[in-house]
């Protein structure tokens, strides 16, 4: 299991992003390689992750395939006319299924040049669930704004220019209000993906102190559960 495989291969497949270099045998031998290597380290972390995420999300993980957890590196070009192919990275949702919304995961991102990321969130892209999270952060800012300073880390994500409609300008949440996706990530750099078990490590403790605000937006889309997952 190695971290420069996977490195590796993402380099060299966004130098060369086009179907026959993928296919190549060596190239696809590659691929395999590295990909068996992702899974292995989504194995060991969901493992991990179990024991410190709430019950709900720590049993479904206890059972959840890592291999169902991957988004694949071919992009779906159904409808699309120009775009690269292939996406140049490894990544995961760690959830127990990644077909749903609910319960809310982790997401595993690993791609080099400092790209690499481990994050979890509130990704909207229906109305109602914008408003569902935008109502919940502003009558319970004081939980909201504890989890987000345990986190530790700031929130992203697309925002508007002000406050919607509906909500109160001078609300304590204003500039919460205005996004219309939270996420939260550590990022780490080359240099720092070396050991499994040490990165594995990090994104444990990471997730420690993300938990509460994961659940925060968990408990906000409950009643979302059939909808399909969009991505981080």
């Amino acid at each position: 299991m190695e971290f420069d495989r996977m490195l590796d291969y993402c380099a060299a497949l966004e130098r060369s992003n086009n179907r026959e270099w993928f296919h190549e045998k060596e190239n696809y031998a590659r691929y395999t390689a590295a990909k068996a290597d992702f899974t292995e380290l989504l194995l060991d972390l969901k493992f991990r992750l179990s024991e410190v995420v709430d019950p709900e999300l720590g049993e479904r993980l206890l059972f959840a395939d890592p291999k169902a957890m991957q988004y694949r590196i071919p992009r779906d070009m159904r409808g699309k006319r120009s775009g690269p192919p292939f996406s140049p990275r490894w990544g995961a949702d760690i959830t127990g299924d990644r077909h749903s919304l609910l319960p809310i995961g982790y997401y595993l991102h690993i791609q080099p040049g400092g790209r690499t990321f481990f994050g979890t969130g509130a990704w909207c892209w229906e109305a109602k669930m914008l408003l569902a999270v935008r109502q919940a952060i502003s009558a319970q800012f004081a939980r909201f704004s504890e989890a987000v300073e345990q986190c530790g880390c700031p929130v992203w994500g697309d925002r508007l220019k002000n406050v919607p409609r509906g909500f109160d300008p001078d609300d304590p949440a204003a500039e919460y209000l205005k996004f219309k996706s939270w996420l939260v990530s550590r990022t780490f750099a080359d240099g720092e993906l070396r050991s499994f078990d040490g990165f594995v490590t990090d994104c444990v403790e990471t997730a420690r102190r993300m938990e509460p605000l994961r659940v925060f937006f968990n408990d906000a889309l409950t009643g979302f559960q059939a909808d399909p997952l969009g991505g981080f």
